[in-house]
């Protein structure tokens, strides 16, 4: 049974740089399946990737091989790893692009991928992905144990990104910003059941965006068509976190959305 290897990159869809990836794969592992879960994460963002690769990894065959690059300090310090969760295994670089996905996968061993044996004879500072991610996965997947691509390290040591969990203060949550997507909803680090706990409720009311120093009202909806076009809503989005959004229109742009505006969910 051919092995899968499942892709997710901020390498985009212009240059030729994902097809250097697979390339690396095919020849070294022939009988794997690539799957493309997004090349479109933005440039650098790590927590944007973090959350993308998070929503995929609970619908993936058990045993996914999982290739995850957002990786800005690409060339520096900061450690190629090689993780097997309980049910996939990944390599990606240690800045905590990984910590939402291990959340939901929790890490049974890992490893510093420092065996050169593994990696591409020249491997450059600026493209790990091709010359150390992927050689690995590749020989991973034909079998090599994983403690051969290099040296354990303990699966409490990997980064943790700050702000995955909302802030809990006396009248509610202080949300920050994980992702905005293609349509510019922004999704924030309130899941469904965290505040289900906290207020045997469902949902709340309304929430109240940050703004330039204002706070701005919105309805907590269950979908779109349930507000006016163009009026900003929140609900609870497909992968059960708290997201805002406007009707027809891009909550990010419209609303001046970006990764330091916060989000107050009462109680």
């Amino acid at each position: 049974m051919a092995r899968l290897i499942a892709l997710l990159t901020d390498y985009g869809y212009t240059d030729t740089y994902v097809a250097q990836v697979k390339a690396v794969l095919l020849r070294l592992c022939p009988t794997c399946e690539v799957l493309d879960l997004t090349h479109g994460i933005p440039p650098q963002q790590v927590r944007s990737g973090a959350y993308q690769l998070a929503t995929a990894v609970p619908y993936l065959p058990d045993g996914t091989v999982l290739i995850a690059v957002v990786d800005p300090g690409v060339g520096t310090a900061r450690r190629a790893i090689g993780v097997q969760g309980t049910r996939h295994i990944y390599f990606a670089p240690d800045n905590g692009l990984l910590s939402l996905a291990l959340l939901e996968d929790p890490p049974q061993r890992a490893v510093v991928l420092d065996n050169p044996r593994y990696h591409l004879p020249e491997v450059s500072a600026t493209f790990h992905g091709r010359d150390i991610f992927a050689p690995c996965a590749a020989h991973f997947a034909n079998g090599v144990p994983l403690e051969q691509l290099g040296t354990p390290t303990p699966p409490d040591t990997l980064t943790q990104l700050p702000h995955l969990t909302p802030i809990r203060e006396a009248e509610g949550f202080v949300c920050h910003p994980l992702h905005i997507d293609h349509f510019g909803n922004v999704v924030f680090n309130l899941r469904r059941a965290v505040y289900a706990r906290a207020t045997q409720r469902s949902a709340p009311d309304r929430v109240y965006l940050s703004r330039a120093g204002t706070l701005v009202e919105l309805p907590m909806v269950r979908t779109f068509g349930e507000v006016p076009w163009g009026t900003p809503l929140a609900y609870w989005g497909s992968s059960d976190y708290l997201e805002v959004a406007i009707n027809g229109g891009s909550a990010a742009r419209q609303l001046g959305v970006d990764f330091e505006t916060t989000v107050r969910v009462p109680l």
